[in-house]
């Protein structure tokens, strides 16, 4: 399983991908690999996720919902990606990535985004309180996520005693 943070931690709620990225990566989860994709350039995914079947990207995303809301896109069954509402500092928009990734068949065989409802972007480092408890919660969904995996997957070994804070 790959999750990978996507955003810049200097530019506050953005760095809400590579803070839960960092956070997995530091609980050293068996069968996972978290990386930061800190970059102007997210076509380096097809890199990044090559190889992979489970690929959870997180990232800031702008919507109509209260701050903090966490929102869960399941991309790889669907037939267009909407227009996502990231705010990374893309050269190219997240959702015209994964449709390049689709039409070139380089899409993983699961591919989920967990979009944080987030709205401070200016140049400084931290997350605002309701980013931050919900990139918890994030964690804390991923951990089930890779529960679930190993269940299925008898060579996959986890640890039940490797929890991040889940405050």
């Amino acid at each position: 399983m790959l999750v990978v943070g996507v955003g810049h931690e200097l530019r506050g709620d953005d760095g809400v991908g590579p803070w839960v990225a960092k956070h997995i990566a530091a609980a050293s989860w068996p069968g996972v690999t978290a990386v930061v994709l800190q970059s102007s350039d997210p076509s380096l995914l097809f890199n990044i996720w090559r190889g992979f079947s489970f690929v959870y990207l997180i990232d800031a995303v702008r919507a109509p919902y209260p701050v903090g809301t966490i929102l869960r896109l399941n991309l790889s069954h669907r037939i267009r990606t909407a227009r996502l509402q990231t705010t990374s500092t893309h050269t190219i928009d997240l959702s015209e990535v994964i449709e390049l990734a689709r039409t070139l068949g380089e899409l993983p065989s699961r591919l989920v985004l967990y979009g944080i409802v987030s709205y401070s972007f200016q140049l400084g480092m931290g997350l605002s309180p309701e980013v931050e408890a919900a990139a918890r919660k994030v964690v804390t969904r991923l951990w089930r996520a890779v529960k679930q995996i190993c269940r299925t997957a008898p060579q996959c070994s986890v640890s039940y005693n490797t929890l991040c804070d889940t405050r």
